[in-house]
């Protein structure tokens, strides 16, 4: 069974997976103490729009949905800071949106690329550059995260009491919001665009049933993605199955579990 070590394929999935697997989580942590999880759903679908962009003006896909994603993530925020419209209904708004056009600019480009690969993630298509830009993705977010811990859960719980405070509330939920959008454009190769959001809420879902605490919420939820990558990997090589696939399908076998053990556990 664990002979796919042999790939050099699989190995780099592997790593990439893992990497995915502690940032995602982190970040989604705060979302769902926001109440934000949707806007991992929003931004998925606006990483596809920019692959469909990067394949019809004939660049990177990746870089088209890096473009693209970190664009909708600012202007989220700015819309909502207006105050007209609800939290939820922009979302909506950038997640029917940006799959529209997504499924428009594929069907427009003559690209060769596979677009399914992207929706649902395919092993054989993570490189070296893959792995270095998901390290460096982690790195920064832990680093940023770290360093403005408190800001932040203050922000996650009560951004009145953040405005208060005297925090900035609206840089604050940009960077985030960037954060999430470099996450999920990176990891659609892994986990894909239409899967990634799962990765991000429901190994913090699981946590939630066990955890006391934010911080052991948030490394809980690290541990539950971490090992639903590694099982949703290997049953991936064994079933042909897309691996973003297998790694939700991983995640919400281990919420269910999670779930029935809370009453022992706490």
């Amino acid at each position: 069974m664990f002979d796919f070590f042999e790939y050099s394929f699989m190995t780099r999935a592997l790593v990439a997976g893992l990497l995915v697997g502690a940032s995602a989580p982190l970040l989604g942590t705060f979302l769902v103490a926001r109440r934000s999880s949707m806007l991992t759903d929003t931004l998925s679908h606006t990483a596809l729009a920019g692959v469909g962009v990067g394949m019809v003006a004939g660049v990177s896909p990746l870089l088209g949905a890096l473009f693209v994603s970190i664009l909708a993530a600012t202007g989220i925020e700015k819309i909502v800071a207006r105050g007209r419209l609800g939290t939820e209904a922009v979302h909506a708004l950038f997640l029917s949106g940006g799959l529209a056009l997504a499924v428009a600019l594929i069907s427009l480009s003559h690209s060769t690329l596979s677009f399914e690969s992207y929706l649902f993630g395919s092993i054989s298509t993570v490189s070296t550059q893959d792995l270095v830009l998901l390290s460096l993705l982690a790195v920064g977010s832990f680093v940023g995260i770290g360093l403005f811990w408190w800001p932040l859960v203050t922000l996650a719980f009560n951004e009145e009491l953040a405005e208060a405070s005297g925090l900035r509330v609206q840089f604050f939920k940009t960077g985030l919001g960037i954060l999430a959008a470099l996450t999920v454009s990176l990891s659609l190769k892994i986990i894909g665009g239409l899967l990634i959001g799962a990765l991000m809420v429901i190994p913090v879902l699981a946590a939630l049933q066990m955890a006391n605490s934010f911080r052991s919420t948030a490394v809980l939820a690290i541990l539950f993605a971490e090992a639903a990558v590694l099982i949703g990997l290997i049953l991936s090589y064994i079933s042909s199955v897309p691996s973003g696939s297998s790694i939700v399908l991983v995640c919400i076998v281990g919420f269910f579990i999670s779930l029935i053990l809370k009453p022992v556990i706490k």
